[in-house]
């Protein structure tokens, strides 16, 4: 756990104790009301918790009155001058949010859901009022962009690539895979075990969480609180065995990955599965880390490693930002209402590795081929694998750099070949500078 050494507090600076209130006393809620009250943050006073489970013992034991279920204890008192939310969910969280900083509070906030759906709203609020918003902790594995922001910022530096992994559950499912043979079935089975995917896991395996995160960041790098727009997003349901085998027989880890990239008068942006270098600071990441690559417009790149998952992760992340509040340090957020423009999803160049599923017999690749040849798509390599059904053979094949639209256009047209058995799987193949 974080000790308040580390958290860089000027001691001998002289600043008003500020006093914090925690909404929400869930697992998170629980480790930042640890860190506040029983080991203390020179600086930060801890003088109300509010959650309307009353009569569950926790693991920290406050004094009689701290604890209340009334929202508006803690929103509308004038003692309170930092609100932590850590509800989750959209509302009550937004009201809790908005009313707070109305009534003249800063504020600290875990809710990437929230700020990915509603930001625009909390963050134009914020800046009109002069309110100060912390919010690394809605992407815990990522925390250490917001002192990479900070400093870009100041030196008048822009990052125009970002690719992360930005979720610790998925990371776990395809590291273990990969390592042990699991299937996906057991594999997710393996990580609600262990406490690293929740008994719901559809926000973390179908590339939900990731979306919200990338949207967050987008939104720094963009400047603009202004909701984004849709952006082509896939999961990690459909990813087999073979999938995960027959990448790294090609050199590749399986990862899900979120990509922001600065094109011609817009961002190019998707959350997808995609095939990395294994040996790659990316490709290399195992169970719930995450990790992100930056580069910047001088084309200098960044990369950063942290947990993905965790209560004690993000309660540092919270106290960190509180300590950013109280010590008036910059805080990066978006302050624009731009629009912040996406591109063409078709036009993206990239490369391709495919799975088909064929029949064993003559002219197969040639149809294929012929097909690829009319979208002007050039493959870089063709392995043809064992039969793993009596129905069909599986052919691996990757591609050299060709067109979002015309690879999709041209795995429609090869499905509907009789030769073809079962839907093209199709991954992107993406390059890395770490």
């Amino acid at each position: 756990m974080v000790e308040p050494e580390s958290l860089n507090y000027q001691k001998n600076r002289k600043i008003k104790t500020r006093n914090v209130a925690v909404i929400g006393f869930g697992t998170i809620g629980t480790g930042v009301v640890d860190l506040l009250y029983n080991r203390g943050i020179p600086g930060l006073k801890l003088v109300k918790v509010v959650d309307k489970d009353q009569e569950r013992k926790r693991a920290v034991s406050l004094p009689a009155g701290m604890l209340v279920p009334d929202l508006k204890a803690a929103t509308d008192d004038p003692q309170v001058d930092i609100i932590v939310e850590l509800m989750g969910g959209i509302e009550p969280a937004k009201t809790v949010l908005l009313t707070s900083l109305k009534n003249g509070k800063d504020i600290v906030t875990a809710n990437k859901k929230l700020l990915a759906k509603e930001g625009s709203d909390i963050f134009e609020t914020a800046a009109a009022l002069g309110r100060r918003i912390g919010f690394r902790a809605s992407f815990v594995g990522a925390h250490s962009l917001i002192h990479e922001f900070r400093q870009a910022k100041a030196m008048g530096r822009r990052f125009r690539k970002i690719q992360a992994i930005l979720n610790g559950t998925s990371n776990y499912i395809l590291s273990t895979m990969s390592s042990q043979g699991k299937s996906f079935a057991e594999a997710l089975k393996e990580a609600q075990v262990k406490g690293f995917a929740e008994f719901d896991p559809s926000d973390d395996i179908d590339g939900l969480d990731t979306a919200s995160k990338i949207r967050i960041l987008l939104g720094l790098i963009g400047d603009s609180y202004h909701t984004v727009g849709t952006f082509p997003l896939e999961g990690i349901r459909d990813i087999t065995q073979q999938d995960i085998q027959y990448a790294a027989e090609l050199g590749y880890s399986v990862k899900l990955v979120g990509v922001i990239e600065q094109g011609e008068g817009a961002f190019n942006v998707s959350v997808r599965p995609a095939l990395i270098p294994a040996n790659s600071l990316l490709g290399s990441l195992q169970g719930p880390m995450n990790g992100i690559e930056l580069e910047d417009d001088q084309n200098v790149v960044t990369g950063m490693v942290a947990p993905g998952a965790g209560a004690d992760p993000t309660a540092e992340s919270v106290i960190k930002d509180l300590l950013d509040i109280y010590e008036g340090r910059p805080m990066p957020v978006p302050t624009s209402s731009e629009i912040i423009p996406l591109g063409s999803a078709e036009s993206v160049q990239r490369r391709f590795y495919l799975r088909f599923s064929a029949l064993d017999q003559a002219g197969v690749l040639a149809q294929i081929c012929n097909i690829f040849w009319e979208y002007n798509i050039s493959i870089a390599a063709v392995i043809q694998k064992e039969a793993v059904s009596a129905n069909f053979v599986p052919i691996v094949m990757t591609t050299h750099l060709a067109k979002e639209g015309n690879l999709q256009a041209a795995i429609a047209q090869v499905d509907k070949l009789d030769v073809v058995k079962a839907q093209t799987r199709v991954i992107r193949i993406l390059k890395t500078a770490t």
